[in-house]
């Protein structure tokens, strides 16, 4: 895919992309090249044209009880430090996903991860607060430039295991929002927050999701 070089964008506007996986794929062995065909580290060529932002996805546990990753780069907190570093190191800044969940997070499934399972709201809301504090801190402490922290992954009818159908749904929903976006200010007041919705192109739902928030 080939996009033509927009004129005269803001210096603010945000061009970025997800590179989750780029410590697997080079574990597997993959390289990166520039144009020059120079074999260098892929956020410094990403900077190199124009990348200002670096989206990394966080799943809570990507483990099972035998220590195996559930794949998609069994992307952790320590994975999102690693990456947030490298992209930093090269003058871009970090979109933190949290998914709240051990493994994707989308429309069809909104997971609750293992340990918060059977959580009431208001413990489920601490836990996620704490979770989101303790691990933008981690991040903050390697020294890596957060600007936005997405609360939740196409969080369309729910979100970690609160199904917006259910009476007082859609509160519940909110409470956790909340829960992450006052977490994301204690550490990064600064930081854009961003909640997340699948399906742009039905602008009704839309509507109906600026109204619950």
């Amino acid at each position: 895919l080939y996009v033509q070089k927009v004129e005269d964008l803001p210096e603010d506007f945000i061009l970025g992309m997800d590179a989750s996986c780029v410590p697997a794929l080079e574990a597997g062995g993959v390289k990166y090249y520039d144009h020059d065909g120079q074999e260098k580290d892929v956020f410094q060529i990403l900077s190199e044209n124009g990348i200002n932002y670096i989206r990394v996805r966080v799943w809570n546990d990507p483990y099972d009880k035998n220590g195996n990753g559930y794949g998609g780069g069994n992307c952790d907190i320590d994975t999102a430090i690693a990456i947030g570093k490298r992209a930093t190191q090269y003058g871009m800044k970090l979109l933190v996903n949290f998914h709240y969940s051990d493994f994707w997070a989308d429309p069809a499934k909104q997971m609750v991860p293992k340990s918060w399972k059977g959580m009431k709201i208001d413990a489920k809301a601490d836990a996620l607060y704490n979770y989101t504090k303790e691990s933008l801190q981690k991040l903050k402490d390697a020294g890596v430039d957060v600007g936005m922290v997405q609360i939740g992954n196409e969080t369309n009818g729910s979100f970690c295991g609160e199904s917006s159908s259910a009476v007082g749904g859609w509160k519940r929903i909110c409470q956790l929002f909340s829960a992450g976006s006052r977490a994301t200010r204690e550490v990064f007041p600064e930081a854009l927050v961003a909640v997340h919705f699948a399906n742009p192109e039905k602008i009704t739902n839309y509507e109906s999701y600026s109204k619950n928030l």
